[in-house]
């Protein structure tokens, strides 16, 4: 039996763990075990009534805190006794990650680290030295603390794939701007009917009680508090397809009192699932965000854009970054002039 570990924290990286599995796990030879780490700004995943075909080793800490975790040094002794075939996180931050791909890839486990939403497609433009050098120092203490012995000399990065020892990459696409010598294995992470059909149940989801879901512009919200870009935008898309119903998507982190300006024409959802079972389930329109990952998981039946210099260029948008776009299917939008022209090209079909 071929044992093979997630490490996950979100929605998000369960569902494109379901993915991966459907791809290269599946089938009675393989066993397949999640770390699913939690933290107070996120306990969401950790609460979930998770599908019992997998093992759950569930953590809740912050490596922050200088207190012993005792899951923590269950969890290190479990990975003591246990032989793995691959070990696939999600964390790159995370200091276990670290700590887990130093000390299984010296006994024997193939490590790939899984793209954490779109973190393999930007780059910090600010060097950010006073942060990594504190969280270095407190990841040390963590691995202290807990009984991990690592004596590698190790430096945090913020910037995607630069932490760790791992051998792969599952990547949405072969060409990562910021990773060089890394073996990159290409994934479409889409999703078969039976796990969404799972996913939507994990999480309650019922799109019966939605508007029709042909002729949709969906509206994907952001974490940041952008009130002036996102009713432009709205503004331009009422006026160029006016026959679309608009569908707002909430982030989970975005405060519900900022989004005020989204009027009574608008349809809001504040559950908390990924978007992206949404995206599949269109029948025909258009999704737009200033950049969210959700917009890897390609629908045939929708036109994609991001508009992040748009939001940027509003002084909304605050972040010390370089994007970049890994997909075809994505137009990004330079300005709402474009957005009009293209909105018109979408409304002649």
């Amino acid at each position: 039996m071929k044992k093979v570990l997630f490490q996950v924290a979100t929605e998000f990286h369960y569902m494109v763990a379901l993915s991966i599995i459907e791809k290269y796990y599946y089938g009675k030879e393989y066993e397949i075990h999640f770390i699913i780490v939690s933290s107070d700004n996120n306990k969401r995943l950790i609460n979930l009534n998770l599908d019992n075909l997998y093992f759950y080793h569930k953590l809740e800490y912050n490596h922050h805190d200088e207190v012993v975790n005792e899951n923590i040094i269950f969890i290190r002794k479990f990975i003591e006794i246990t032989t793995f075939y691959h070990f696939i996180s999600f964390l790159y931050h995370d200091p276990l990650f670290v700590f887990l791909t130093y000390y299984l890839k010296k006994n024997g486990t193939k490590c790939f680290l899984a793209p954490d939403g779109m973190g393999a497609y930007v780059k910090f433009t600010k060097m950010h030295l006073r942060s990594r050098i504190i969280n270095t120092l407190k990841c040390y203490k963590f691995f202290k603390l807990h009984g991990f012995k690592f004596p590698k000399i190790w430096f945090t990065s913020w910037d995607f794939g630069k932490n760790g020892y791992y051998d792969c990459i599952y990547a949405y696409s072969k060409e990562l701007p910021t990773i060089k010598n890394k073996t990159i294995i290409e994934i479409d992470y889409s999703i078969s009917y039976d796990n969404i059909h799972k996913l939507k149940k994990l999480f309650s989801i019922d799109f019966s009680t939605y508007p029709p879901l042909s002729k949709v512009a969906l509206i994907i919200n952001d974490r940041h508090n952008m009130p002036i870009y996102e009713s432009k935008l709205l503004e331009i898309i009422s006026k160029e397809l006016p026959d679309y119903k608009i569908i707002v998507k909430k982030h989970p982190g975005q405060k519900i009192e900022n989004l005020t300006y989204l009027n009574d024409t608008i349809f809001k959802i504040s559950d908390v699932y990924p978007v992206e079972l949404l995206i599949a389930s269109l029948k025909g329109g258009i999704v737009i965000s200033s950049y969210s990952n959700s917009m890897l998981y390609y629908n045939p039946k929708c036109h994609y854009f991001w508009t992040y210099p748009i939001a940027s260029d509003s002084g909304e948008l605050r972040k010390s970054i370089k994007r970049y776009n890994p997909k075809k299917h994505i137009h990004v939008l330079e300005s709402f002039d474009e957005m009009k022209n293209c909105l018109k090209k979408t409304q002649n079909g």
